[in-house]
């Protein structure tokens, strides 16, 4: 009997003690619940609220400027102005219409271009505005827009016109005071697909969020069927500026290089062209060109349209920034990164010499020399001055395959250099366990691996500063009116000795004046470069007509300059000592003009008695 009344009191207790959990659990899950709605979804549902009881017309915000280093404006924005009605107000809704309507019917262009797309819309005309301003005003609203994309000059016009309920909202449109100048490192902004103002490519699509700022608002209240409350509340919130970007690009070096570009492409009949000009000691770009280029407000020609002249194609307009946004096989200037491999892990200098007396083969594959001659004992510095692929392998082998992959991985291939452009390229360096015999030979040559043009010009930055790997850098100062954040050099490594970085310089310097481009080097300055000229593969071989033309290289005294000079496809001659090289050395001699840079290279001149 007593064990029954025990058995029922503790089960009394477990049922007991079950609600009160369940009820606890109950009571957490609601609090939780609380928790999530008034804190973590706090603004959501705030949004939800606001939604069903207010109606919401946003204020653009102003999109941040873009300035060259130099302080010039390069993407601004200008203030048109967006009329708005209060049909609350208004009295003669037929009269203000009908006087609206002529005023935009007489300034109205016959063609108007549409900055954010290539068709263009059609002249509207009186009866148009009339009607549509009047169905406006007709609305049951405190608000309502009436007309976009007014000049500040309309806007006074219709401001005089002295119609009482109508008014006027600053509209940030996006300009490029300098048209086509640095375009692809600009990017555009255009219309995304659900209609707002959005930054594509270049800065304004890598800077998006800074430079767009946040849209105000303004707020009328409205009952549960949607319509304005008469007496109802009316609210406004301001928009925030986006942030101004200061780049470490020179207006006057980057108009230059256009034009040169412009000009290169042209006279070698290439089917593009790039240059990139840098600080090699901080990987600041002063300049980067590409042709052909594009306006940011013209999208009236597609990018698929070509000039087509015999063979040779060429895009109208090419709105991809090729610096970054196309790989290619280097070629010869590749091998100055196998020879710094080989000179850093102390297995080559200057004077080691090889064999070259005739073709080798790696894994059944044969490597013979661009111009298919051969030269007996050569030193490592002839191998730069001859680019001898029968040398560049010799070292590759030298170097082995994981060491030489480590170092070009140093050097920056095969990954994103992190500069702030949107859409930059990877390029490609194959996996360890991909590389044979002839990989390794391949790519000590510049073959089997692609790069962009920027890759290559900051890996030869390495060897111009003393050794390190820098981060490119292309903004200096990010402004948001209150403060400002300057942007400084980021070194990401120490790639190879700063003693093996001197002796490349002296091989390049050697290599430049007695190699390849020794017809064109400039006679008063010291230059460091290589040239490579890189057959394009075409359907599972290397043309023998298409190249690309690269020449690379820095001024190598006192004040240092890098450039890269690339050709895609230059019909005049497949070789970058005829085409990349004599441009390259313009540009160079345009550069050492308008720094100021004295002469630092000594001639010695015999004097007859």
């Amino acid at each position: 009997m007593k064990n029954s009344r025990t058995k029922k009191r503790a089960s009394l207790e477990l049922r007991l003690n079950s609600l009160i959990v369940l009820f606890l659990l109950g009571f957490a899950a609601v609090i939780f619940r609380l928790f999530q709605i008034q804190v973590l979804g706090h603004e959501k549902f705030e949004k939800m609220g606001q939604d069903q009881y207010w109606a919401a017309q946003e204020i653009s915000a102003g999109r941040g400027n873009i300035f060259s280093a130099d302080g010039f404006l390069l993407a601004g924005t200008v203030d048109n102005y967006l009329m708005y009605g209060e049909p609350k107000v208004i009295q003669n809704k037929t009269e203000v219409a009908r006087s609206l309507g002529e005023y935009l019917a007489s300034v109205e262009p016959d063609v108007e271009k549409n900055v954010d797309g290539p068709t263009p819309v059609v002249k509207q005309g009186f009866d148009y505005y009339n009607k549509h301003v009047l169905d406006a005003l007709n609305l049951d609203l405190f608000w309502v827009p009436l007309k976009r994309n007014l000049s500040h000059e309309q806007m006074l016009a219709i401001q005089n016109l002295k119609i009482e309920g109508i008014g006027f909202e600053k509209e940030p449109i996006r300009y490029y005071p300098e048209g086509t100048l640095a375009s692809h490192v600009l990017g555009f902004v255009a219309s995304d697909e659900k209609g707002e103002k959005t930054g594509y490519y270049g800065i304004e699509g890598a800077l998006n969020e800074d430079l767009q700022g946040k849209p105000g608002r303004i707020l009328e209240e409205k009952d549960a069927a949607g319509n304005s409350i008469l007496a109802g509340g009316y609210r406004k919130s301001n928009p925030l500026p986006g942030r101004n970007i200061v780049l470490t690009i020179d207006r006057s070096v980057q108009y230059m290089v256009e034009r040169m570009i412009k000009d290169g492409v042209e006279k070698y009949d290439a089917v593009s062209g790039n240059v990139i000009v840098m600080n090699p000691y901080t990987a600041e770009v002063i300049a980067m060109a590409n042709y052909p280029t594009y306006d940011p407000i013209d999208f009236s020609v597609a990018d698929s349209e070509v000039i087509q002249d015999g063979e040779q194609i060429r895009k109208k307009v090419e709105r991809r920034n090729l610096s970054i946004q196309q790989t290619y096989e280097p070629g010869s200037v590749m091998k100055p990164m196998t020879v710094s491999a080989a000179v850093d892990l102390g297995l080559v200098s200057a004077t080691t010499t090889y064999e070259d007396s005739g073709p080798v083969y790696y894994s059944g594959y044969k490597v013979d020399n661009w111009d298919l001659k051969h030269h007996g004992v050569l030193t490592v510095q002839q191998l730069l001055e001859l680019s001898n692929n029968i040398g560049a392998a010799w070292v590759g082998h030298k170097v082995g395959t994981e060491n030489l992959r480590s170092y070009l991985v140093n050097f920056g291939y095969g990954k994103k250099t992190g500069i702030e452009l949107q859409g930059e390229d990877t390029g490609i360096l194959p996996e360890i366990k991909d590389w044979s015999d002839i990989t390794l030979a391949n790519i000590s040559f510049g073959q089997g691996i692609s790069a962009t043009p920027l890759q290559v010009l900051n890996a030869f930055n390495v060897i111009a500063n003393g050794g390190s790997l820098y981060q490119p850098l292309i903004i200096t100062k990010i402004d948001d009116g209150k403060k400002i954040l300057e942007m400084q050099p980021k070194k990401l490594r120490q790639v190879i000795k700063e003693k093996t970085a001197e002796e490349m310089v002296t091989m390049l310097e050697n290599a430049a004046v007695s190699g390849e481009a020794k017809f064109y080097v400039l006679k008063d300055y010291k230059i460091a470069g290589k040239t490579g000229t890189a057959q394009i593969p075409e359907k599972g071989s290397y043309s023998a007509d298409k190249t690309n033309a690269t020449f690379v290289g820095f001024l190598s005294g006192k004040h240092r300059v890098s450039m890269i000079v690339k050709l895609e496809e230059p019909k005049t001659s497949v070789y970058a000592s005829l085409t990349a090289v004599p441009l390259w050395m313009d540009i160079m001699s345009e550069l050492v003009k308008f720094y100021g840079i004295a002469p630092d290279r000594i001639q010695v001149q015999q004097i007859s008695q």
